[in-house]
């Protein structure tokens, strides 16, 4: 069995870009796959801002946390285990202002955890846990180009991906949706069929 999880950044639940291709991935996966098991995960319905006490109960040793700090971390460590328990990652990542959706990096600060999805390495640095994994990061936007020189998105999502061990990330366009919006649909499955 393959499992999916596809975390949505969209505020908009009708006529999301980053919404409509991560759907038509996911439909790409459910025609490959016998048996494909997906999680929707809205990262604006899961991942609080970080707090002061979220950063002291991260570093504290999991042995030694407090009844209120396994508390405090009890979203966070489903976020982080779902990715883990994911073979493939599909982010619908929205580009507001050239940047992440807030909710989307939200999600991201809680999925990348020391000593879960990634450790420190006096050779490398670091080293990411979450390996072994596929993810297709569909990016939507209004009138920039992906990977643009105005596309902060792309490249900030394709490194913190690696960061976290999952070196084979493909980003699929969404984009130019109010400069040429009636051949968004075909422009996604071209990228789509490119992959598969």
């Amino acid at each position: 069995m393959t499992s999916v999880l596809h975390v949505t950044s969209s505020v908009r639940q009708n006529g999301s870009s980053s919404l409509t291709g991560g759907h038509l991935v996911i439909e790409r996966l459910q025609g490959i796959h016998d048996t494909l098991t997906v999680t929707t995960r809205a990262a604006s319905d899961e991942a609080a801002f970080l707090t002061e006490n979220w950063v002291g109960a991260s570093f504290t040793p999991a042995d030694a946390r407090t009844a209120d700090q396994h508390a405090t971390l009890a979203t966070s460590d489903a976020l982080a285990q779902e990715l883990l328990d994911a073979d493939i990652l599909v982010i619908s990542a929205s580009m507001y202002n050239f940047g992440l959706p807030a909710a989307l990096k939200a999600w991201v600060d809680h999925v990348a955890r020391p000593g879960v999805t990634f450790r420190p390495d006096p050779d490398q640095t670091y080293v990411g846990l979450a390996t072994g994994k596929t993810a297709y990061i569909v990016v939507a936007t209004g009138e920039t180009p992906v990977m643009g020189d105005m596309d902060f998105v792309s490249p900030y999502l394709v490194h913190v991906l690696r960061f976290l061990g999952i070196t084979d990330a493909h980003v699929i366009a969404a984009d130019m949706t109010v400069v040429d919006p009636a051949s968004l649909d075909s422009r996604i499955t071209t990228q789509i069929d490119a992959l598969f």
